[in-house]
């Protein structure tokens, strides 16, 4: 089989000829491995470590948009004294103007790590102005799926075409500093859904975008669905129905959809199998759902993708690396309907003869 029939296959919760392997490679990784951070060079890490591509962030579909006079996005990036790099992210509307600031380079080795000190929203009236900004995006949004056909010809079978859509209270999540942002959907629970449902304009549009396109792989973002962020109340107010909004609008035929998601998920896993999904990805070594028990569980209802230490591969001796990878295929691979991967995003200081440890292994012990 090629990387990409054994991908499809466990995702049909069916056996391939063995365990498929992919991670979490995301920019930070691939320029490690490249020196770019493109989604060519996330396809070019995964060839080297012989991996599948999955989860390819960065190559579409997206939105084109030109609003009216009065609202602009700008971004400027200014070098520092030290070396180090000052990106300024500005939203432009009649109402006012939202900044956020981020640094870069301060991490020798990693120079896609990023650290937010400044957020787009700082007081709560800041939400009406970001509101008001994604209404004005989604009204002139614009379809385009060119990057998603060239992504199709270029991973080939090596793997699938997947399109990385966070849900919306991620995005307003981003725009707001974390603990403030969850006390807000305690406090100001009015403001949070008016907010919400302005960015739910652009998802609607984004998810037209992925309809429309050759991306065969929508990988739904639910990070702010952890129960280590929030409570499961939380969850059934403000996540819940939009993802299954978002699951009643997808286009189901010849696609595949799957959550992503982070932290500790077991109190919420019985309504998110219910979705649907053909896939949940990662099992978070850091939260609380056993890989064995979830293959026991849910295995017979979505494929399982995940639960690899990341740590070890940039961390851990050849000896770690192949016992951890033992530990996932005894855990989940009986029965096919299982995809080894990284719980999380692979770090830039991965070892590649490690990441080609795995695979190697795999290759040896993870064939049905």
């Amino acid at each position: 089989m090629t990387q990409r029939e054994r991908l499809l296959t466990a995702l049909r919760r069916e056996t391939p000829d063995q365990v498929p392997v992919t991670w979490e490679l995301e920019s930070r990784a691939a320029h490690a491995f490249t020196g770019r951070n493109d989604w060519k060079a996330i396809c070019e890490a995964h060839r080297m470590i012989g991996s599948a591509i999955f989860n390819l962030q960065g190559a579409g579909p997206g939105l084109r948009s030109e609003m009216e006079a009065g609202y602009a996005e700008t971004g400027e990036e200014i070098t520092n004294e030290d070396g180090t790099t000052q990106r300024v992210h500005t939203l432009k509307t009649p109402r006012g103007e939202l900044v956020e600031r981020w640094r870069f380079g301060h991490v020798p080795g990693d120079p896609m790590l990023g650290v937010r000190y400044e957020y787009f929203v700082k007081k709560p009236e800041d939400y009406e102005i970001l509101a008001d900004f994604m209404t004005e995006r989604a009204r002139t949004a614009r379809p385009d799926t060119s990057t998603s056909g060239e992504a199709r010809e270029h991973v080939g079978e090596d793997g699938l075409v997947g399109y990385w859509m966070p849900e919306a209270n991620y995005y307003l999540g981003d725009a707001r500093s974390a603990q403030t942002f969850v006390m807000d959907l305690i406090d100001r629970p009015d403001v949070m859904h008016t907010a919400l449902e302005a960015v739910d304009r652009v998802k609607e549009k984004e998810l037209e975008a992925f309809n429309l396109s050759q991306a065969e792989v929508l990988n739904l973002d639910l990070c702010w669905c952890s129960m280590s962020l929030i409570n499961p109340p939380l969850f059934k107010e403000f996540m819940l129905p939009r993802v299954k909004r978002i699951m009643e609008t997808v286009n189901r035929d010849g696609k595949v959809v799957g959550f992503f998601t982070t932290g500790k998920i077991c109190a919420i896993l019985d309504d998110l199998v219910g979705l649907e999904p053909d896939y949940i990805q990662h099992f978070d070594v850091l939260g609380d759902c056993d890989l064995a028990w979830a293959k026991k569980t849910y295995g017979d209802r979505i494929c399982i993708v995940g639960n690899y230490n990341p740590v070890v591969l940039a961390r851990g001796t050849l000896d770690e690396v192949r016992a951890e990878t033992k530990r996932c295929l005894d855990s989940a691979m009986t029965g096919g309907g299982y995809i080894l991967s990284s719980s999380d995003e692979i770090p830039a200081d991965a070892k590649l003869d490690n990441m080609k440890a795995v695979v190697e292994y795999v290759n040896e012990h993870g064939r049905y």
